[in-house]
């Protein structure tokens, strides 16, 4: 009976570490807490795309800032069943994140789009004019 109690501690204990690894906090490059979405962000006509899958996710529980050349997700998964359930498998929780994203460029935060369809959030960020480039006319 000790024996089991010990296992189920250290696999009480791994799950906690899985989990630790799973929000991103020991990413060097983004900040976040909790579980958090993935992304791809690339460049399209000298601006950025931004796509992060957010299965389950409600629009009006999506939060999303631009601040220079910054951008933060936060948001919320709900899941909710019905009282009189029996669980057999629970891999499907409840969970908020919150992640914060560095960008190559600063953004003009007045011209960002943002669409959400099917779980897929799709944010276009346009380059601040600042950060573009300028042709230079010799003399």
């Amino acid at each position: 009976m000790l024996l089991s109690g010990a296992l189920e501690t250290l696999l009480g204990l791994q799950d906690a570490v899985d989990r630790a690894f799973d929000t991103g906090f020991f990413d060097s490059t983004t900040t976040s807490r909790g579980v958090h979405p993935p992304v791809n962000i690339f460049e399209k006509s000298g601006d950025l795309v931004l796509v992060a899958e957010l299965p389950g996710v409600k629009k009006e529980d999506l939060n999303i800032e631009v601040k220079g050349n910054t951008i933060r997700l936060a948001g919320e998964r709900i899941i909710e069943y019905n009282e009189n359930v029996s669980y057999h498998r629970v891999e499907r929780n409840s969970s908020k994140f919150d992640r914060t994203l560095r960008l190559p460029f600063n953004v003009e935060s007045d011209k960002v789009k943002a669409e959400y369809k099917d779980g897929l959030l799709v944010i276009s960020l346009s380059r601040a004019e600042s950060d573009k480039s300028k042709q230079i006319t010799i003399q």
